[in-house]
């Protein structure tokens, strides 16, 4: 794999190797079976401790942005959840992690829901987002850069459709700015095949500050690719 870290402090953290945080996207052909076995086979054999993120339970309001209405995306977002949370399975099992684990590993919304230190840093983010103008400027357009190659017109991404569809990237910040205490990791890097240019511009501007000291962000891609 390739391993690039968005900031030297990151590249600081890569050198320690103590824990990541895999980001797996629902409705993302990039994650396919094999990539994502090459992903945690990589990341058990780099890393002391690793997790997989999915934001599965937020995908319904991506899925409301695009179109759906909220039955038909909460019915759509539970048949992918449960594909998605197949394929990962079937990934680790060909690694010889056993089901007990990969539900340790595994951090979807069921998980987080009643994960006390996550919901507080995402009532943070939620709070910082009603508060802090540059943050909330920052958030929508991110939340436009994630939807812009889902909706046929991207005039539909009105200031309501945006400020609905952003629960999707804030569900996902906590991780960006603090995943080591999500997950008692010492620090973490969040992995991903690329790096939004808010979350970039949040690690070199805002560390310590909204930014935790050990938390850093790699993007990681196959060689070949």
């Amino acid at each position: 794999m390739q391993e690039t870290p968005v900031t030297p402090v990151c590249a600081g953290l890569l050198n320690m190797r103590e824990h990541a945080v895999i980001g797996i996207s629902p409705f993302n052909s990039y994650f396919s079976e094999e990539k994502i076995e090459s992903l945690i086979s990589w990341a058990r054999e780099r890393f002391k401790s690793f997790h997989i993120y999915v934001p599965d339970g937020p995908a319904v309001f991506t899925l409301e942005a695009s179109g759906y209405t909220n039955a038909r995306a909460r019915k759509k977002a539970r048949r992918q959840s449960s594909w998605l949370a197949n394929k990962i399975g079937r990934a680790m099992g060909k690694l010889g992690i056993e089901d007990q684990r990969q539900e340790e590993l595994l951090l979807n919304s069921n998980r987080l829901d009643a994960l006390e230190n996550y919901q507080s840093l995402l009532d943070d983010m939620y709070a910082l987002y009603e508060t802090d103008l540059w943050f909330r400027d920052g958030c929508l357009k991110s939340s436009r850069w994630v939807l812009n190659g889902k909706v046929e017109d991207s005039e539909t991404l009105t200031p309501e459709v945006l400020n609905s569809a952003v629960r999707y990237f804030l569900a996902e910040m906590p991780f960006f700015i603090n995943s080591a205490q999500i997950t008692g990791a010492p620090s973490s890097l969040f992995v991903y095949h690329q790096c939004p240019d808010f979350v970039r511009q949040l690690l070199v501007e805002k560390r310590g500050e909204i930014v935790s000291e050990r938390q850093g962000f790699l993007v990681v891609r196959p060689v070949d690719s």
